[in-house]
């Protein structure tokens, strides 16, 4: 039933959820922006925001829009919900706040100076492997590839054939199972029940290769610096921020990039833009478009009431492409000042995983600017939908050495 208020409150009748929207979600942007602060969408009766003035705030007010209820569009504390709440993202402080206490004990300076000397040097490595090639696939060949051996390696993954297919089933679940109870989100759950012995093993101590981080997220929970129980859900969390969205928005700056000469004429002239350029890539297509919040109060905006107690989906993707917030929005532009993009959330929820993603999206970027003289697209860009990871399932490109 549609809610009422002071006035009006205007309703936004499509299902973002559909193929179309999914593939191209401009449609839904748009009368997302017209709408103005809060709009009903009536296809899964929640509440969106879509500006970016109205949602930076919303994101930093945890006690008014709280993670308790979900981060995807169900409500998790309901008996009927299709997935089980996460103890570690869908909480609040206090809680929150000691759980990320405990991830900045065992992330330590000298962690993350091995990591990136490891990432940098397996970049390097792919891409002149790559250059051999000449003609190749920007996720296949180089994204997926990369990411899905470099950090699960230094988390202390096993590798094993089925390690990538696998990990990239989980992903999507995780992000499939943040929309609605749909067709594709029971595919993908089906895919993932039956390699969930190989899930649960691999998260297990005694799975842990020697020297990896995660044998030191055990050793944390040994000293008592957390809970045991948090061990394997920490695990979780390290690989979804360093696989999933990660390697979606290294494929989404490679097919700018590969259609956009010039701006790879600029990175190449300074690779020092490397890290913009991932950022520019997270802004225009937001690898996690939506997050759920929960209201703890009534909230007003502009005369329309957002009742308390119910879901809000935020739509962080509608808000990085705001014509009021950026200059040329739908322009891919490495050059652009992108502090103010909202695609790592913001306040205390800000992206567990940031840290990860960026290491290694920055790393791919400057060893394709310090190898690469030229990159051309050699075909059209494909999608893989899923209800909330923005990715492609191909890029097809070709790179010369310079």
């Amino acid at each position: 039933m549609t809610p009422t208020s002071a006035r009006e409150m205007p309703v936004i009748d499509i299902d973002p959820y559909a193929d179309e929207h999914l593939a191209d979600p401009s449609t839904y942007y748009d009368l997302l922006l017209k709408a103005g602060d809060v709009a009903y969408l009536s296809a899964h009766d929640v509440y969106v925001m879509g500006r970016h003035a109205s949602i930076v705030p919303a994101l930093k007010d945890w006690k008014t829009f709280s993670s308790t209820g979900g981060s995807g569009i169900a409500d998790v504390r309901r008996p009927d919900a299709w997935r089980a709440p996460s103890p570690i993202v869908e909480v609040d402080p206090p809680r929150h706040t000691e759980v990320r206490r405990a991830l900045q004990k065992v992330l330590s300076p000298a962690v993350i100076r091995k990591w990136r000397e490891d990432f940098e040097a397996a970049a390097q490595a792919l891409v002149a492997e790559l250059l051999e090639k000449g003609e190749v696939d920007g996720v296949q060949d180089l994204s997926e590839a990369y990411v899905s051996s470099t950090f699960p390696d230094a988390l202390g993954i096993a590798r094993s054939p089925e390690r990538r297919r696998n990990l990239y089933i989980l992903g999507e679940l995780n992000f499939d199972g943040q929309g609605p109870n749909n067709a594709r989100y029971k595919a993908t759950q089906a895919r993932a029940d039956a390699i969930d012995d190989w899930y649960q093993a691999q998260m297990r101590r005694e799975a842990m290769v020697p020297g990896g981080f995660g044998e030191n997220i055990f050793k944390a929970a040994d000293a008592g610096e957390i809970e045991p129980e948090l061990a394997p859900l920490l695990m979780r969390s390290f690989l979804r921020g360093g696989v999933d969205t990660t390697s979606s928005t290294i494929s989404c700056a490679l097919h700018h990039l590969a259609n956009a000469p010039d701006q790879f004429a600029k990175l190449r002239e300074d690779p020092s833009l490397a890290r913009n350029a991932l950022e520019e890539a997270m802004r225009i297509e937001t690898p996690i478009p939506n997050v759920g919040r929960l209201t703890m109060r009534d909230v007003e905006y502009d005369g329309v009431t957002l009742p308390a107690d119910r879901k809000v989906n935020i739509v962080l993707g509608c808000a990085n492409r705001d014509p009021e917030a950026w200059d040329r929005p739908d322009e891919y532009d490495l050059t652009r000042k992108t502090l103010s993009h909202v695609a790592l959330g913001q306040g205390v929820h800000m992206c567990v995983g940031q840290m990860i993603a960026r290491l290694e999206g920055e790393s791919v970027l400057r060893a394709m600017a310090t190898q690469v003289g030229s990159l051309e697209a050699t075909g059209p860009s494909t999608r893989k939908l899923n209800n909330n990871l923005r990715s492609y399932a191909s890029v097809p490109m070709r790179m010369t050495a310079g």
